[in-house]
């Protein structure tokens, strides 16, 4: 006998669950923001007037590359709608459109397909930016950047920019924005 039905976000359609007698069960719900009556002001104020750094353009500017990594299939975000301001103030900054990658941040899940890179970044992005899969299984692609304090050692994706270079980090909740640092001679 079933003593509840819950519907669950799942894939494009979610998915009816029957939960079993014999168990106290309760819902679990995140907490939803108000979504801004303005997005795109409050991301072209995020990228141009960040708490606590340069502007976005000021770090690209004078630098050879960039990295945008962006969440995989799995999460959705607006990336189609987060890419556009994003790449074109590293494009005006005076990065060529050929030393930008975006990596899809797969984290242990599988590469994503053709298909699904054309929805995660937009038809257009999709078809004139390199877009890479991360992989990290394959440790042979990854530079390795020391190890923590517990012994725990830390691996970077190859194709993110070198010292020097600027690297960004896109989801639905934020935009990350932190230049590496060159190297002092």
């Amino acid at each position: 006998m079933t003593v509840m039905k819950i519907d669950l976000a799942f894939g494009k359609t979610g998915i009816t669950v029957d939960l079993p007698e014999g168990f106290h069960y309760r819902v679990l719900e995140a907490r939803t923001a108000t979504p801004l009556p303005d997005w795109q002001s409050a991301l072209d104020a995020a990228l141009d007037h960040p708490i606590g750094a340069p502007p976005l353009a000021e770090l690209a500017r004078g630098k050879p590359s960039a990295a945008i990594s962006v969440c995989d299939i799995t999460r959705p975000a607006p990336n189609r709608l987060t890419l556009p301001p994003v790449l074109r103030r590293l494009e005006q900054a005076g990065i060529p459109r050929e030393g930008i990658t975006i990596l899809i941040a797969t984290g242990l899940h599988r590469a994503a397909t053709a298909g699904e890179i054309r929805e995660i970044c937009g038809e257009d992005i999709a078809a004139t930016y390199r877009v890479v899969n991360h992989d990290a299984r394959d440790l042979s692609s990854h530079r390795h950047l020391g190890t923590t304090r517990s012994g725990t050692p830390v691996h970077i994706d190859e194709r993110l920019p070198e010292p020097g270079s600027i690297s960004r980090s896109v989801s639905s909740s934020r935009i990350s924005c932190s230049a590496t640092p060159v190297a002092e001679n």
